[in-house]
């Protein structure tokens, strides 16, 4: 049986990773092969958030 609670959090999950994925690739990086430790960190962080809760939405849904 589904459970909206989760199918929800399934849907936020992966809408969130992509989204944080995209930013990560835009915001920690920038001209001439610089990167941003601190920018990359946090939103490389996120994108683990969203991916474990993307996860866990398809598991329990």
């Amino acid at each position: 049986m589904l459970n909206q609670g989760w199918a929800i959090a399934c849907e936020v999950g992966f809408f969130g990773w992509v989204g944080c994925t995209i930013g990560f690739i835009f915001r920690s990086f920038g001209e001439e092969d610089s990167f941003y430790g601190k920018r990359g960190l946090f939103w490389g962080g996120l994108v683990v958030i969203f991916y474990a809760l993307w996860v866990l939405g398809m598991l329990r849904a």
